[in-house]
This record gives C-alpha cells, structure tokens and sequence, in this order.
C-alpha cells in the first residue's frame, strides 16, 4: 500500500515521516477530519450550476458550495502534520475518488480489518446535503478530498483530537477498527449494514447520466 499523505500531489512539502494506511489494528479509534465530499460539492456547485438552480437550490447556496475547495479547502497536509506530531497515529488515509466509503475499504482491505462507521457522527456539511439532494447524488461516494481518516489506539485518540481542533480542524471519531471477520459495516439509524460501495464514483455515475 502506498505511503500516506505525501502532500506531492497538492504541491506541498511532505510530513518528514510516514504512516502507511495498512497499519490499523483491531481495537483503534477512527477519526475524519472535516466534512466529507468538499471536493465533489465544489465542482458540482461550479459545473451543474444551471441543474441545480432548476432544482430550486438558490444561488447563495451555490456560490458557498464553490468556495468549499477554498475554505475550509482540500489540502489535508496540516492536518496530516498535527495528527503525527501527537506520536498516536496508527494509520491515516487519504479519501479522494471513490469518497469516503471507498477510502474506509481501502484502509481496512489494507490493513486486513473490518470497520464500524456510525454514520450520525460523519460531518456533511449543509451545502453538500442540499446539492446531493437535488442532484441525486450519495454523499459516502462522491469525491472527497480535503477530509482526512486517521486511526488510533484509544488511548490516543482524546490527544489526537485536541490537537487538530486546536489548530481550528474539525475533527471526529466516526467509528472502531475491528477483526476482519466482521467485515466492513456502518450504523445507520440505529440499524448495522454493510459498508455502501460504489462501482464509480458519484460525480463520474452524475455527469455519464446528463
């Protein structure tokens, strides 16, 4: 499996170490930072502009969905730096196609787990919310660059967190790293499913459909 967060791909300097995404063990705390999906909400806002108009989105809502790829924005290098200065760090992973159901598979295939995501403790953001809604469009399989998935031992985890959010990044613990035989899962409304997977991503099923 390929090194986390070079940060090559963004421009930008690499952490001066790595944590590979095949390094979760049975036990660890799952973290995302930010919201999921900014990447694909951005560009839906800025190439389906006319859709969603006509879907009733307004303007106002458009326009901040835009502006997601700047703020909070989706380079994931600072908090790749906070996280591993904690010394707590397990694994990390970067979700880009394939959103946010794609990368947790990758991370546990990787690492030869099973996963439990409590989807009530993932952040979408409002603006991403409305323009899947209209668009029809699953939020855990669009593009989501810009949010981060990190593991930790739970010991760790409180130490983590305190100092993303400290650096002012919305961080969270979204889910368990478990044994492998108990496969790939997310609690939602209170019911245990599968993992939801995509055969493409979201944003590349929308635009072959137009």
């Amino acid at each position: 499996p390929r090194p986390i967060i070079s940060g090559t791909m963004l421009g930008e300097a690499a952490p001066s170490e790595t944590v590979k995404t095949s390094s979760a063990e049975p036990g660890d705390d799952v973290i995302l930072t930010s919201g999921i999906a900014i990447e694909g909400t951005a560009i839906l806002a800025r190439e389906s502009k006319t859709e969603l108009v006509a879907a009733g989105v307004s303007e106002d809502k458009i326009k901040k969905a835009a502006n997601l790829l700047d703020d909070p924005g989706i380079s994931i290098v600072k908090p790749a730096h906070v996280a591993m200065s904690t010394g707590q760090v397990t694994a990390m992973h970067d979700p880009t196609e394939g959103g946010l159901a794609g990368a947790i598979d990758e991370l546990a295939r990787a690492s030869g787990t099973g996963v439990i995501i409590d989807d009530d403790q993932v952040l979408v953001f409002d603006e991403t919310k409305t323009i899947c809604e209209a668009l029809f469009i699953e939020p855990w399989g669009l593009i989501a660059s810009g949010s981060l998935i990190i593991t930790t031992r739970p010991k760790g985890c409180p130490k983590v967190i305190r100092a993303l959010r400290k650096e002012g990044i919305e961080a969270n613990v979204i889910g368990k790293i478990t044994d492998y035989k108990k496969g790939m899962r997310r609690i939602l409304k209170g019911e245990i499913q599968s993992l939801p997977k995509f055969e493409r991503d979201e944003i590349a099923r929308y635009f072959e459909t137009l």
